[in-house]
């Protein structure tokens, strides 16, 4: 126990130093780790928000490949809004130890790729949440503590205020064209606000994205138990275009959006029908999942253990960007713009390709462009702005008045725009 409590220690002073300034986000760092979610508990499509002192938890599920029995640690970081580290110490939002082992794993059954599937569920007997507000959990393996190989993010919620939201694309740049805005309303009747204008922080994010993320939102009017955030154009977003789908279920059929597959020892490989751009095209609607995933497979009964995992090619037929990059986005790259998901441009076939190893199930995916110099991502250059599509936007409501020092999550609201906006 003594052993234990050193390395938790050791874990914690070491996440605590290296990670002072950076800006968590959910994210892979090891060609180890693959399919990384991070949901809650017993829900296919969820936002990862959980509330304070509730029966909810948070999922953490991965693959590490091979079956070697890897002893992965993990620890606990509160975060401000911005998911920057908060100025909490581990004993004032954690009831816990830090440096605790993932004992909840089973290795692959029947796949030509052998892996280990853990899950790590928050709270639970040995770790649990004092505090509201944002949380970033960092894995690494016991005997290299400083080696993070992946971060997954979450928030804990203390439902204070209720958040009534809409979204319209009567814009005030545009009138039923690329754009979507959203309007909103806080009612905080139980919970007296004195000054809006500091002591709340809002950040509202379409699908999941952090590169587009809106914050810094002051109320346009100020009422006695609401705040009203109406008309205002830093909540306008573009509108973007549904996402794309695909699915591989079996090595016996070419599931959606396959064109072929080939097995090359050791690997199957799923050949994807080549895409094109649609910013062009007419909108089409299609019922997508706003670029989540589901890890399925035929005829299994624990998808988690049962489902293989082939070599995905991703290919975009069109004249290459000289003025910046493609990437493919969606939750399968946790909306991470960076070398993992950048694409590569092949002259000699005039597409953008890319390859990837992905477990069997139904993606969704887009292909976004980013300028050069830029963090950005602009998935309209590609796909096309509609003011039709299916969005998802997650509001989140922080509340931190002089003399407090974290960021206390006081409310949060989901919408999704219907088909018909009016």
């Amino acid at each position: 126990m003594k052993q234990l409590f050193i390395c938790s220690m050791l874990v914690s002073i070491l996440f605590f130093e290296t990670n002072a300034q950076e800006k968590y986000k959910t994210g892979i760092n090891s060609n180890l780790i693959h399919t990384l979610q991070v949901k809650v508990s017993g829900s296919m499509i969820s936002v990862p928000i959980i509330k304070l002192d509730g029966d909810g938890q948070i999922e953490i599920n991965f693959d590490a490949i091979g079956h070697n029995y890897n002893r992965f640690v993990y620890s606990v970081t509160h975060c401000n809004a911005d998911w920057s580290q908060s100025a909490l110490a581990p004993i004032e939002y954690l009831d816990g130890f830090q440096g605790l082992t993932i004992d909840d794993f089973a290795t692959s059954v029947n796949t030509t790729t052998q892996y280990t599937n853990y899950i790590l569920q928050l709270p639970n007997e040995d770790v649990r949440f004092k505090v509201s507000g944002n949380y970033a959990v960092q894995v690494c393996l016991e005997n290299e503590p400083h080696k993070v190989l992946f971060t997954a993010c979450f928030s804990i919620e203390e439902p204070l205020i209720t958040i009534d939201a809409g979204i319209t694309g009567n814009t005030m740049t545009d009138f039923n064209h690329e754009h979507q805005q959203i309007n909103f309303t806080i009612h905080h009747k139980s919970m007296p606000i004195t000054y809006p204008q500091s002591d709340l922080k809002l950040f509202v994010y379409q699908n999941n994205r952090r590169d587009n993320v809106v914050t810094n939102l002051k109320p346009t009017t100020i009422l006695r138990d609401q705040l009203v955030y109406d008309n205002n154009r830093d909540l306008i977003f573009e509108a973007g275009n549904e996402y794309r789908r695909m699915e591989f279920l079996s090595n016996r059929y070419n599931g959606m959006g396959v064109n072929s597959i080939q097995f090359y020892n050791p690997y199957y490989h799923i050949e994807l029908m080549t895409d094109r751009p649609r910013n062009n095209q007419p909108y089409v609607y299609d019922q997508d999942q706003n670029g989540r995933y589901f890890i399925r497979c035929s005829n299994c009964s624990d998808p988690d253990t049962e489902a293989d995992y082939y070599i995905v090619h991703f290919a975009l037929a069109c004249e290459p960007f000289l003025d910046g990059s493609v990437y493919l986005n969606g939750d399968f790259f946790n909306n991470v713009l960076d070398e993992r998901s950048k694409m590569g441009y092949n002259f000699e076939t005039g597409r953008y390709e890319k390859s990837i190893l992905l477990k069997q199930g139904s993606y969704n995916y887009q292909y976004t462009f980013s300028g050069n110099g830029t963090s950005m991502g602009q998935p309209g250059v590609i796909e096309g702005n509609y003011y039709q599509v299916e969005n998802e936007y997650s509001i989140y409501v922080y509340y931190r008045p002089m003399g407090i020092r974290y960021d206390r999550l006081i409310g949060t609201a989901v919408i999704k725009n219907a088909m018909n906006l009016f």
